[in-house]
């Protein structure tokens, strides 16, 4: 029996002990819906505990398979050798030209990894993830992939976009806004997927960072393309959306990994989703520098390991044409 199998049926057997007992109580059926909703609230609460810890120990798992390959990410700065004036770079880089030297005008030379690295470091210490905005919602990306991302879709053109980590809707209102432009409403739509409702900010920080930013549900286009799923990517009603998106508008579709950013959980959606994008599409892996700035396998690692089973996908370095992104080795192109 699973775990949710049994949640249901604890929900059921209380529901019947509380009717039993009702003859006791004062206003049986609304102390009953009060009883249940509490109990029912309780048991989802241990259930996304239960798929909590099943991750962290699949993640575990994939630590201990491939500990040898993981002691590049946990290489610390003390680590890395000094040669001349010019640190060596960094074995968990992943910027395109990171090895390049930059002689610069106050007498310093510096590895372009270095600067790419220390930029990237501000920024997320800083939470300039959430200073930004697309019309007037905010959308968490960086201004580099946030124009790279702009160009795949202007380039592929998807009738069918999966959004894994709504948030508050920035990626599916600029995901929208470009879409709007090669499709009317109702030809092409944005599945968006968060087990959180699109009104809460995960960033604490959020409207302190970006106090003019507006809610997402006042954006026109949210209700022209978007299609909202309160689930998680591979669950079952997200993947029903998925599905019947796919079956009303046809292809191109392309997929956005943008959600929870664990090893396991991103792995597991690039190993079930992977089968919905068309030739030429692509599926982002966002935030794979998590891996170097958290030294454990993160969304890089899940790319990694992905690409190892699955030969009709490849890295498309071309994406990273500004040099500096967030998603490095993340933009993986369908060849075949």
């Amino acid at each position: 029996m699973t775990w949710r199998k049994f949640f249901l049926l604890s929900v059921q057997l209380l529901s019947l002990r509380t009717c039993i007992a009702g003859a006791a109580i004062h206003d049986p059926k609304t102390r009953i819906a009060e009883m249940l909703m509490r109990v029912s609230t309780k048991l989802e609460t241990i259930y996304m505990l239960q798929e909590e810890v099943m991750a962290e120990l699949d993640e575990i798992r994939s630590l201990r398979e491939s500990s040898e390959d993981n002691d590049n990410i946990h290489r610390t700065n003390d680590e890395v050798g000094c040669v001349g004036s010019v640190y060596s770079l960094d074995r968990a880089s992943s910027f395109v030209s990171a090895n390049e030297t930059v002689a610069m005008n106050n007498g310093h030379v510096v590895r372009l990894d270095d600067i790419l690295y220390g930029y990237d470091y501000v920024f997320e210490q800083k939470h300039l993830f959430s200073a930004g905005s697309w019309l007037g919602v905010q959308s968490q990306q960086d201004p580099w992939d946030l124009v790279a991302i702009q160009q795949i879709l202007w380039d592929v053109k998807p009738k069918v976009i999966y959004d894994i980590g709504t948030n508050v809707g920035g990626s599916a209102i600029l995901f929208a806004h470009i879409m709007s432009q090669y499709a009317k409403p109702g030809e092409a739509l944005i599945v968006s997927v968060d087990p959180k409702d699109y009104t809460i900010n995960w960033d604490a920080q959020a409207q302190r960072l970006c106090p003019r930013c507006t809610p997402v549900a006042d954006n026109p286009l949210w209700g022209q393309y978007v299609r909202f799923v309160k689930a998680r990517a591979v669950e079952r009603p997200a993947l029903a959306a998925l599905q019947e998106a796919i079956a009303t508008f046809g292809g191109p579709v392309l997929i956005s990994v943008d959600g929870w950013h664990r090893y396991a959980e991103v792995l597991k959606q690039c190993q079930v989703l992977n089968q919905y994008v068309t030739i030429g599409s692509y599926i982002i892996v966002q935030d794979t520098k998590l891996d170097r700035f958290l030294r454990k396998a993160g969304p890089r690692r899940a790319v990694y390991d992905f690409l190892k089973n699955n030969a009709d996908f490849e890295i498309d370095k071309s994406r990273e044409a500004f040099l500096y992104s967030q998603h490095s080795d993340g933009y993986l192109r369908r060849i075949r």
